[in-house]
């Protein structure tokens, strides 16, 4: 009898911690990168979330007058989509434009002349708070 007990106040035990676990948090949002590179050494990363909507880019632009850019060596973020998200695109070399912090639509770009035909490597965020989903890395070319 004594068993029977104890294995009964155990599956109540089990059934109530069961039943007060907190729920599973929300999966964190997802987006989806699309890469397009050109021959010149420029590229494009096109971001888009769960539902398919694009949310924004980031892209690298080799020569004047591409994608944006009036001098060229241009990296380029762009946020298009009012979510809460950012764009960040990061260069090897250490360049950053992002529009963290600002209300969309909002890009940054940032400059300066590069060595011509060394090839360079692109990342592309997402960022909010502490979270950030990237992009794998692109090359690119000045």
């Amino acid at each position: 009898m004594r068993a029977a007990s104890v294995g009964a106040a155990a599956s109540a035990l089990a059934a109530g911690l069961l039943l007060g676990a907190a729920a599973p948090q929300a999966s964190a949002a997802s987006f989806n990168f699309f890469t397009v590179q050109f021959t010149n050494g420029s590229a494009v990363v096109t971001v888009s979330n769960g539902s398919g909507s694009t949310v924004g880019s980031g892209a690298w632009a080799a020569d004047p007058g591409e994608l944006g850019s009036s001098t060229g060596d241009t990296l380029i973020a762009n946020d298009t989509l009012k979510d809460g998200y950012g764009i960040e695109a990061h260069l090897s070399t250490g360049r950053i434009a992002s529009t963290r912090g600002h209300n969309s639509p909002y890009t940054d770009k940032t400059t300066g002349n590069l060595p011509e035909g060394n090839t360079y490597y692109m990342t592309v965020c997402v960022v909010k708070g502490t979270f950030e989903d990237c992009s794998d890395s692109v090359a690119v070319r000045a």
